[in-house]
């Protein structure tokens, strides 16, 4: 059996959309004010080595457009900052990660998680299925999920995020 390419956390990138992206760090950046108090200490730690923001020296009390900007950049430049806001966005985005798991596993994938660390030459492994491309993946999910309000960008990254699959063309 051939071995599967694994790609760095910041292919991710490719998929996102910059205003997409955006939205999503402002979700975590906000959201992680509202998560428990050690996981908003860890976050602002994490700011702090990750992210710079001309003028302050805590880039947690920068506005929160200077802040998205800077962490737009760590998250795009830099391979270990990807799986800290994922995992973070799912823990702000929790209520979402339940039913899109749930499917997912009815789907066939396996090994689902919501959280992961990063560790050197880890990433995603370039092996989602292309009988589930995107566009059928967001009418299937709706159909059998009918009571789940999700946008299609967010189920796409959730899905990604979960299974820890990307395309791999």
């Amino acid at each position: 059996m051939a071995e599967k390419a694994i790609l760095p956390y910041k292919a991710i990138n490719v998929y996102m959309e910059q205003e997409y992206l955006e939205s999503v760090l402002a979700s975590v950046v906000v959201g992680a004010r509202k998560l428990p108090k050690q996981d908003q200490i860890f976050f602002s730690q994490f700011l702090k080595k990750y992210v710079s923001v001309l003028g302050f020296r805590d880039p947690g009390r920068a506005p929160l457009s200077l802040q998205v900007k800077a962490l737009a950049k760590a998250f795009e430049e830099k391979d270990e900052v990807v799986p800290v806001v994922l995992s973070f966005w799912t823990k702000v985005n929790k209520k979402l990660v339940k039913p899109v798991k749930t499917w997912l596993e009815a789907e066939g994938f396996k090994d689902l998680v919501s959280e992961r660390d990063f560790k050197e030459g880890a990433g995603f492994i370039a092996d989602w299925p292309k009988k589930m491309a995107f566009d059928k993946m967001v009418k299937k999910f709706t159909k059998d999920n009918t009571e789940v309000k999700i946008n299609q960008d967010d189920l796409i990254l959730m899905a990604l995020w979960l299974t820890g699959q990307l395309p791999s063309d």
